[in-house]
């Protein structure tokens, strides 16, 4: 059967990021977050029915991240069906894995390079969709829950179309990700002489004002290195910019200029919300307002939330309540789910406290440390083999080929910042928006790696 894919992972990807997230926010209609799970099953149905062109061919590489996928994916579920039973298996499948369907059908060739290419700059126009949205949070929303919740509650209302809670808390860490992923494409566009320094500009400001009220420490922090990666690393094409000591010395100074706002502004909301001593300084407040995050035993009083570090922490010593085995294999999906309704987390009601507040502790206590080392090892495989090298002229392409080459670099450093958001954020296990944005940029990093190996002939080298 002949399918326009590309059109329809473009309808997935507005539904996913835009319309899903909007409906959740404004309306509190959480049944709509089923609708990108949905989907995923049916881009695996079109998968099946699609007619191809030509027989599919995956080369070794290819088929190592395939094994290690398959191997996740048996692990955890069958782990889950023998210690939760049919229930927790379909409600942890939908929760935590279902999405990663994306990336199965993107290595299997749902999508040529030219269709990656369209919903690559679709991604743009959702971006800038994000500044409406995200003024009309600031100007209406926050003011709204300060008025009901105090000053010291104003923020997580931020997220642009990416969903959430207004009153309790919002998927800021997913609109961070996302203008991470913006401004890395955007910088890789300039390096290949692909878009304008005006331009470049721009789209990194509005990212980076889009974090800042967000309130996203983590890609504030974060960002400035990983673009200087983008721009230092090798890249497909051949004739691209060479780093000199000048281009390094000036993504320094940028680097440490936007890092400087961005704690001066965030030390000024933190300072008018919770006071402080007048005489600290800007970065005594900001690192204060860090001091949660690295502490070892930090439990949320209200709540029962633990901190990031202590989460590692507390796994390490509760982790064997079954035997070894649970340390290796774990408890299975949805054993640390603190807000179903329909099957909550049993570990959540054993222990009375929040253990999923970050991905890297549901991914230990649910799949153990093997289904641990082989989510993080699938995702270094991608990263390693979509690690760009010169291989075809610059001078001999047109803008559009630059465009989709120079996403290449971009998607794989974004993978480095979800790799590394695993420790500080649990969104990329539980929020399908992020899930959906993960695995669509993880199979388009494989779709144009092979793109690059047809075009020069290296398929089986």
């Amino acid at each position: 059967m002949a399918l326009n894919t590309g059109f329809c992972l473009q309808v997935y990807t507005v539904i996913s990021l835009v319309i899903c997230g909007l409906v959740q926010y404004f309306t509190g209609v959480l049944a709509v977050l089923w609708l990108p799970v949905i989907m995923a099953f049916v881009m695996a149905g079109l998968l099946v029915m699609q007619t191809r062109r030509e027989p599919l061919s995956l080369d070794l590489q290819e088929i190592m991240v395939l094994v290690i996928y398959l191997c996740f994916l048996a692990l955890a579920l069958i782990s889950t069906v023998l210690q939760g039973g049919v229930t927790v298996t379909i409600v942890g499948f939908k929760n935590e894995v279902a999405m990663s369907l994306v990336l199965f059908c993107l290595l299997l060739g749902f999508c040529r390079e030219s269709q990656i290419y369209r919903v690559s700059r679709s991604l743009y126009w959702i971006f800038y969709a994000q500044i409406p949205v995200a003024m009309v949070q600031v100007l209406v929303m926050v003011p709204r829950r300060v008025a009901i919740r105090g000053e010291d509650e104003k923020w997580d209302s931020v997220v642009g179309t990416f969903g959430g809670d207004p009153m309790g808390g919002g998927n800021t860490a997913v609109m961070g990700l996302f203008c991470l992923l913006i401004m890395l494409m955007k910088l890789s566009e300039l390096k290949h002489g692909a878009t304008t320094y005006r331009s470049t500009a721009l789209h990194l400001l509005i990212g980076f004002g889009l974090c800042i009220i967000g309130e996203v420490k983590f890609i504030i922090l974060l960002s400035p290195f990983l673009m200087a990666l983008v721009w230092s690393m090798s890249s497909w094409t051949k004739g691209a910019p060479k780093i000199t000591l000048k281009t390094l010395l000036i993504i320094a100074g940028v680097m440490g200029g936007l890092i400087s706002i961005a704690i001066m502004v965030l030390a000024a909301g933190y300072s008018s919300a919770f006071g402080g001593d007048a005489g600290k300084s800007s970065l005594s407040i900001f690192l204060d307002s860090l001091d949660y995050i690295f502490d070892t035993n930090y439990i949320m009083a209200a709540t029962g939330e633990l901190g990031r570090l202590t989460t590692i922490f507390f796994w390490a010593r509760h982790s064997d309540m079954w035997g070894i085995s649970s340390v290796l294999f774990g408890y299975g999906l949805n054993a640390t789910n603190s807000g179903s309704a329909v099957s909550p987390g049993f570990l959540n009601l054993i222990f009375r406290l929040i253990l999923d507040s970050t991905a890297l502790s549901m991914l230990l206590w649910e799949v153990g440390i093997i289904g641990t080392l082989l989510f993080i090892g699938m995702i270094l495989w991608i990263i390693r083999i979509t690690w760009p090298t010169p291989t075809i002229a610059l001078a001999n392409l047109g803008i559009e080929d630059r465009r989709l080459l120079s996403y290449g670099p971009a998607f794989t450093v974004f993978l480095i910042g979800c790799l590394l958001s695993l420790p500080y954020s649990q969104t990329l296990m539980i929020i399908p928006m992020v899930q959906f944005l993960f695995y669509l940029v993880s199979g388009s990093a494989l779709v144009i790696r092979r793109a690059v190996q047809r075009s020069t002939g290296s398929m089986y080298e």
